[in-house]
């Protein structure tokens, strides 16, 4: 992992966490229509809110970052 020297820096490596977030919760979606067994979709689902919750927080952090002078 790269040393972070400045705001942008954090920034931007949060953003790029927040990709990988997004794919995997994409992925999930995929995957809750494909299964057919409820215990396997369900755990899933559960799974895809986590990365929902994991993206709000990277949204948030990257806002706050923003904003801050």
């Amino acid at each position: 992992m790269n040393e972070l020297n400045t705001r942008a820096d954090l920034i931007e490596m949060l953003e790029d966490i927040k990709a990988v977030e997004i794919t995997a919760r994409n992925n999930y979606m995929k995957d809750v229509i494909t299964f057919q067994n409820f215990i396997i979709s369900d755990t899933i689902e559960k799974i895809k809110l986590d990365e929902d919750r994991h993206i709000l927080t990277f949204e948030k952090l990257i806002r706050m970052l923003k904003h801050k002078a």
